[in-house]
């Protein structure tokens, strides 16, 4: 089995990563901050705990060394990216690039997997075809251009790289309806559930066809739906009227994208929209027993 460097492994994703990681039997070095929790990772068999700032070279080049992949995952994200432009800057696209000096001076054979997202893509309106890695990147906001600067950093690199964009991911629990959905009533959206973008993730460190691409990380064909039918599902199953639902006045982030290429390389779309659904009223009714 292999040694795989997670950073960002102490976060919500991040830990999910790490633990399906585990579950495959590799040894997995965890880097984040020196001041996030670690329990339940500190201490735990294969897991190494490597402390540090992603924008210090020292750092992140000492947790570098004698891995055999790297899951680039840590970064600054909505909305404190918005909020916080020169932050962003300095984690999500100089940190990136401390990264990939340092993988390439630690361990210059290790697979480097980014963790980049579909708001690379921009406005994706009119909405015609699904959207492909071919579409040319047009980001409108700090968080996407930070992700399509990262992206190139990591491409133009002489690692053997995966660049995975992956779309709204869709968590299976019970939360209050937003006050305003993130997306237009008639906006095409395709979410992919948590734990397939765990999967994608992990498996885009070993797949052997997956060095150097990009991949659309996307529900798949049971996600592909409107605003509106995603909204409705979701105030029925919590007992709420649809009508009360505010959109977004602006299309967000969402569309429909191709993903066969990775699917067939990668093997993660195992959660269907039916299933995402019934995991949200299982949760509900745990709610409601006690």
């Amino acid at each position: 089995m292999s040694t795989i460097l997670v950073t960002g492994g102490a976060g919500s994703m991040g830990r999910l990563v790490v633990g399906n990681l585990l579950e495959q039997g590799h040894t997995v070095r965890v880097f984040d901050l020196p001041t996030v929790n670690y329990e339940g990772l500190e201490g735990e068999p294969r897991v190494e705990i490597a402390r540090g700032d992603l924008t210090n070279p020292s750092d992140v080049g000492n947790a570098c060394g004698g891995v055999d992949a790297i899951a680039h995952l840590a970064a600054i994200l909505p909305p404190v990216a918005e909020a916080k432009p020169e932050l962003t800057r300095q984690v999500n696209i100089d940190g990136t690039r401390v990264v990939v000096e340092a993988a390439l001076t630690k361990s210059p054979s290790a697979r480097l997997v980014l963790s980049s997202s579909v708001s690379v893509y921009g406005d994706t309106t009119p909405q015609a075809d699904e959207i492909t890695v071919q579409r040319e990147a047009n980001p409108d906001d700090v968080y996407a251009a930070s992700k399509a600067e990262s992206e190139q950093i990591v491409v133009e690199s002489d690692l053997d790289w995966v660049a995975l964009r992956i779309s709204g991911v869709a968590v299976p629990v019970f939360q209050e309806p937003p006050a305003e959905w993130p997306f237009t009533r008639d906006e095409r959206i395709e979410f992919v559930h948590r734990d397939d973008a765990v999967s994608a993730l992990s498996a885009a460190l070993t797949a052997p066809n997956a060095g150097r691409n990009i991949f659309n990380v996307s529900g798949g064909p049971t996600w592909r739906m409107f605003g509106e039918k995603y909204v409705n599902d979701y105030y029925e199953l919590v007992e709420a009227d649809p009508s009360m639902a505010v959109y977004q006045a602006n299309p967000g982030h969402f569309d429909w994208y191709q993903s066969a290429d990775g699917q067939a390389t990668l093997s993660y779309q195992n959660t269907p929209y039916d299933r995402y659904l019934e995991q949200i009223q299982e949760d509900i009714m745990k709610m409601l027993e006690g």
